[in-house]
């Protein structure tokens, strides 16, 4: 194995201690609070979260809080770790470096991945510990999940690991992708659906054919699953707008059928 995978690996998978605990777990709180203060955060589904076992949290990404979203919300309501996929660049500047190194993030190279976060991925989940991936590769585009990028549950089939589908809901509505900082006082929210076990998902694994097959048609599962809210939220977006345009509409249909016998040509 290449030096540069090996470093990849290394996460340490133990909780920090004394202060750092204390501080581990005050920011959580923390950011906890500011979230439900100023982006009014919600999460449903929390007793969903599988308590131990090895964890593929899958989900969208529509927005820069996504990560530091999750971890807070797996850390908060189930009191497990969940590590992320950080840039490399970040574990080089001291103070953000703490954070992403205690809350179990991993790095890596956007200009050249490599095999380091795969393996690292591997070697989490065969250690029962939980990691989250967000299978487009980056933000998406539009409101509902875009294409994936291959082989993002290979690591779910290697390890037998349970797999929860995340939607984070409304981050459109309070972090737009044209934006470059968040609107304040926004519902952000986010919804976490049952578990997904090895046994529900397994298929046929047996040569390559039959596990790209089922490894493709657990991904439309969960690309419909994620989706689901996410079109019904836009349909009631969609809705709600309509109602507003009518409202704000002078000659909405009731004005136009109250005086079209007087005037017959309105």
């Amino acid at each position: 194995m290449a030096k540069e995978d090996r470093d990849y690996i290394l996460v340490d998978q133990t909780r920090p201690t004394g202060f750092k605990l204390w501080l581990y777990f005050l920011s959580v709180h923390i950011c906890t609070l500011i979230g439900r203060i100023f982006l009014f955060w919600r999460t449903f589904g929390t007793e969903n979260i599988p308590r131990s076992g090895p964890l593929l949290v899958v989900s969208n990404h529509p927005s820069y809080l996504d990560p530091p979203t999750l971890v807070a919300t797996v850390i908060y309501y189930a009191d497990r770790d969940l590590s992320t996929m950080a840039w490399d660049k970040l574990f080089k500047i001291p103070f953000v470096a703490f954070f992403t190194r205690h809350y179990k993030s991993y790095p890596v190279n956007r200009e050249n991945p490599g095999r380091g976060p795969f393996l690292t991925l591997l070697h989490i989940l065969k250690n029962g510990g939980a990691a989250s991936v967000f299978p487009e590769g980056s933000r998406s585009h539009q409101r509902l999940m875009g294409p994936w990028k291959p082989g993002a549950l290979r690591a779910a089939f290697s390890t037998e690991a349970t797999i929860l589908p995340v939607t984070v809901l409304t981050a459109p509505e309070f972090w737009p992708r044209k934006n470059w900082r968040p609107r304040l006082f926004r519902p952000h929210h986010v919804l976490i659906h049952k578990p997904i076990p090895y046994a529900e998902y397994a298929g046929d694994t047996s040569d390559g054919a039959k596990k790209r097959a089922s490894e493709e048609a657990l991904a439309e599962r969960l690309r419909c699953i994620i989706n689901g809210p996410l079109l019904e939220r836009e349909q009631e977006w969609k809705a709600y707008h309509e109602e507003m345009a009518r409202r704000r509409d002078p000659l909405r249909q009731e004005t136009r059928d109250a005086i079209s016998p007087r005037f017959p040509h309105a």
